[in-house]
């Protein structure tokens, strides 16, 4: 105790050095605090340190800090007063109780003992008849025993006809033991048949109620419980109980499928409902005939008619419900108890109830699947899937929870088939959705391309903002709609939703429906539908030069983000058997080519028919001398400068070879390579058709030439586009030329012309060599074709150029 004592003083005191921080402090006589402090030498060292005005302050802390010590201590010895005087009173009170306290005690055991002695006499009394009232109270035991079995029959009925069933099958249940031991007895026997009478009452009363249509599963599980207590067979009661409860089950699917049809039809007749609000006054008379009846139809349809989630909801408090009921109560009834399966059966009776258990079940649960799926099929396309999955969510786990509930069973799986096939029917209308979105998109653009152009203050219009704004609208709506429709689809994928968690939902739905069969499908469209563009020839040149130029954004770089998106947010980590990211580009940039073909090619035929026409229309025979170029030239330098302005604005420039130093001043060497004097005729003129066929000059001339290919694929770029047209134009005018006969003015017409297209079209194509070969060929096949061939000289051809 002394040392337990010493350890609390020891904590104490540290305490209280570590409040008032002098743990740390040595104890010196100048330290008022410490117990080894001396008045004088403290005095002497404050008179000696301290100025008088330091003194007088010091004075008045020290007298301020005695009074409040002595303040302190004055409360703290009253406050003990009046604790010692409070301390004082109730020892004196407990004093004055426990005088009263003794003489409550000693009455207390006086009352004791008198008890003890009245309860010994008594017993010692009572002893000889204790043994009696045990027999006694035993007889009367067993004579309220009998008078209830004889008045069991009579009880019986009376619970028939109040239809307490339940009571009357206990009260057998308690006395069957007893009438069976002693039917023997010829009194018991009497009442054993009696009660077998009443009984046999009570089971077909039993039966009767349960042949009841309108009773609930509950009602039928009590039943068939009081039926087997009552000893009937469970194999019999087995089929009984599942064939009543079918018609129960059937009539909630019955009342399911009304629901389902009623949200069909309202789908199906919202339309000519409206037609039939704005029928002509010559049919109201028949309205007022048939006015009570469709408002009763009506009335009845707007009862029945309730969304995806109140559907599932009311699936679940009726059929799934008592579906439930009916597999609890008959795995309680006919597999658990000991007769179950009936007739001492054992295992193999059990075995062969269940196996009909889980085939009742199965053929409920498929109608039961097939009612849901007509009300989904049902449920309108909206914009948010919420509600839908919401409802499927609530659907699969009820299955599943089915699936729990009875053993060897998985009808999650046809849960899960009819939320894909939900899935299914989404993602082919989002698929629609963005099919028509394309096409709405692609015609808002024709329009604007046919609609009529706004100039600027130069007069030159602004293709190269215009024609850029349809492509960034095109492209950014294509973008835009699939990640739309692909967010839109993720709520089926949501975590909360137990389907969404297993493997083969998210491997059918998220890779083959929602990547595969929206977003590459979508995507595979609008190849084929660009393609489609490709065999038209009455579209706008202009809508297929912009479509080209769409078909190679999403080959860059939009098809591959619009994938990355797609995956990033299905969670696609494993693409093995995906369609792969080449497989969709190249088909774009493969359609944009084709596209962008079909446009020089369309553009170089509106050019070569003028061309063409120019020719044909032209009396080159009987024409004058040349005094300017032929409008038709500059005609056709007005629409390859428009076609220049269309695709500068949507393709970049391109290489170009360097142009030649001398290409402003070529002259064509291949006709006139050496001259005679005099008359300035054309070498042509010295050769007599016995010396050298022009035929064969023609011919040796394409032999020295270099082979151009005019219907080439061109490259994504503005010169190599512009070059494919002014090749299929100028090709043109060589095959044109070579059909006519020229005189020698209408040579050297042919000569001024092309000297002005070589003049400006060199800074359309991307080789000026290509350009300077065809139009040679132009001259030289004029020449060959010409009764004089004699070319203008230079320097007059430039002349009259430079005047055009």
């Amino acid at each position: 105790m002394a040392s337990l004592e010493g350890k609390k003083e020891r904590r104490r005191r540290a305490e209280l050095l570590q409040f008032y921080g002098s743990g740390q402090k040595e104890d010196t006589p100048y330290d008022i605090n410490s117990k080894h402090f001396n008045h004088d030498m403290y005095v002497q060292k404050i008179i000696k340190e301290s100025s008088l005005k330091q003194l007088l302050e010091h004075e008045a802390q020290m007298v301020s800090q005695i009074q409040v010590l002595d303040s302190d201590c004055q409360t703290l010895v009253y406050d003990h007063y009046d604790k010692f005087i409070a301390a004082a009173d109730i020892v004196r009170k407990m004093k004055e109780g426990s005088v009263k306290m003794e003489a409550q005690i000693t009455r207390l055991q006086d009352n004791m003992s008198r008890i003890t002695a009245s309860s010994t006499s008594i017993t010692s009394a009572l002893q000889e008849r204790r043994g009696h009232l045990s027999r006694l109270l035993g007889v009367h035991g067993t004579l309220r025993k009998l008078e209830f079995l004889f008045h069991l029959p009579q009880k019986i009925d009376e619970c028939i006809a109040e239809k307490n069933f339940t009571e009357g099958v206990r009260s057998y249940v308690e006395t069957a033991e007893v009438l069976h031991r002693y039917r023997h007895m010829p009194s018991f026997n009497a009442i054993h048949d009696d009660c077998e009478a009443a009984v046999g009452r009570l089971n077909l009363a039993l039966k009767e109620q349960l042949a009841l249509k309108e009773g609930s599963a509950r009602h039928l599980t009590e039943c068939v419980d009081l039926l087997l207590q009552l000893g009937e067979p469970a194999e019999g009661l087995c089929d009984d109980f599942l064939a009543h409860a079918r018609t129960k089950l059937e009539d909630d699917l019955t009342n399911l499928t009304r629901l389902a049809e009623a949200a069909v039809e309202s789908g199906e007749d919202e339309a000519p409902h409206q037609e039939t609000e704005e029928e002509t006054a010559a049919g109201e008379h028949v309205r007022e005939v048939s006015s009570q009846e469709e408002m009763r139809d009506m009335t009845r349809c707007a009862a029945t008619t309730m969304d995806i989630l109140e559907f599932v909801d009311e699936c679940h408090e009726s059929f799934v419900g008592n579906l439930w009921l009916v597999i609890s109560s008959y795995k309680e009834m006919f597999l658990r108890s000991p007769g179950g399966g009936g007739g001492g059966g054992g295992s193999g009776a059990s075995s062969v109830a269940l196996d009909k258990l889980r085939v009742f079940v199965a053929g409920l649960v498929e109608q039961y699947v097939a009612v849901v799926g007509v009300r989904v099929a049902a449920e309108p396309d909206t914009a948010h899937y919420a509600p839908l999955t919401t409802a499927l969510d609530k659907f699969h786990r009820r299955l599943h929870a089915i699936t729990q509930l009875l053993p060897n069973t998985n009808f999650g799986d046809a849960a899960l088939s009819l939320v894909i096939e939900a899935g299914m029917a989404r993602c082919q209308s989002s698929l629609s959705a963005l099919k028509h979105g394309l096409a709405s998109s692609l015609g808002d653009v024709r329009h604007a391309l046919a609609a009529p152009r706004h100039l600027t203050q130069d007069g030159n219009e602004s293709t190269h903002r215009q024609l850029n704004e349809h492509l960034t609208r095109l492209v950014a709506a294509t973008a835009a709609s699939i990640k739309e429709h692909v967010t839109v689809l993720q709520a089926f994928t949501q975590p909360k939703h137990t389907f969404a968690v297993r493997a083969e939902f998210r491997r059918r739905f998220c890779r083959e429906l929602v990547r595969e069969g929206v977003v590459v499908a979508f995507f595979l469209h609008i190849t084929d539908t660009m393609l489609q563009f490709c065999h038209k020839k009455d579209k706008d040149p202009v809508l297929l030069l912009l479509l080209s130029r769409m078909c190679l954004d999403l080959h860059t770089s939009t098809v591959h983000y619009l994938l990355s998106h797609c995956d990033e947010q299905l969670q696609l980590e494993d693409k093995t058997g995906l369609t792969h990211l080449h497989t969709i580009t190249d088909g774009m940039r493969e359609a944009g080519q084709k596209l962008l073909n079909h446009y020089v090619h369309t553009q170089g035929a509106s050019i070569s028919q003028m061309l063409r026409r120019s020719v044909e229309l032209k009396d080159w025979l009987g024409c004058g001398e040349p005094r300017s170029v032929r409008r038709v030239m500059r005609t056709v330098l007005d629409e390859i400068s428009t076609m220049d302005t269309q695709v500068g604005a949507l393709y970049e420039e391109g290489n170009r070879r360097d142009r030649s130093s001398d290409s402003s001043r070529r002259t064509f060497h291949s006709v006139n390579a050496s001259r005679g004097g005099g008359g300035g005729r054309s070498a042509w003129s010295s050769y007599t058709p016995s010396q050298l066929d022009n035929s064969l000059v023609a011919n040796l001339n394409k032999l020295w030439s270099e082979r151009i290919e005019i219907f080439a694929p061109v490259e994504f770029t503005r010169v190599s586009i512009l070059t494919g047209i002014v090749k299929i134009s100028l090709k043109t005018l060589l095959e044109s030329v070579r059909l006519r006969t020229f005189s020698r003015f209408g040579l050297q017409q042919v000569q001024v012309d092309a000297y002005y297209l070589r003049t400006y079209l060199w800074s359309y194509v991307a080789d000026e060599h290509v350009l300077n070969v065809l139009l040679d060929e132009v001259v030289t096949s004029a020449s060959v074709r010409c009764c004089d061939p004699e070319l203008m000289e230079q320097r007059v051809v430039e002349f009259i150029c430079d005047q055009n």
